[in-house]
């Protein structure tokens, strides 16, 4: 796979567990016991993204199951992700997703 399609691969830290609660989303940093819980939306994204993902798969996979403009997914899901990243909740090597 080529350098800059690698690292446009995103996926779930190693350190995270996650468990759907109805529509909404539970997650749990394992190192810091952090609880966090999401949306619908935030759920699906989760996911997504237990396998490394392409940040435009990702887009498109929101487009598909929630009816919104690409814009608009792109949008929330470059926030969700950023809030994510902060909570070091996603991998730093795409190669080293959740197990």
């Amino acid at each position: 796979m080529p350098e800059a399609e690698s690292r446009d691969r995103i996926a779930l830290s190693s350190r995270l567990r996650h468990r759907a609660v109805g529509d909404e989303g539970v997650l749990v940093h394992l190192d810091s016991g952090r609880v966090i819980v999401v949306n619908e939306v935030g759920l699906f994204i989760i996911q997504q993204l237990a396998k490394p993902i392409s940040r435009a798969d990702l887009v498109q996979a929101v487009v598909d199951e929630f009816e919104v403009g690409p814009q608009e997914a792109e949008r929330d899901m470059e926030c969700f992700l950023d809030e994510l990243g902060g909570e070091q909740l996603l991998a730093a090597d795409a190669t080293d997703p959740v197990q």
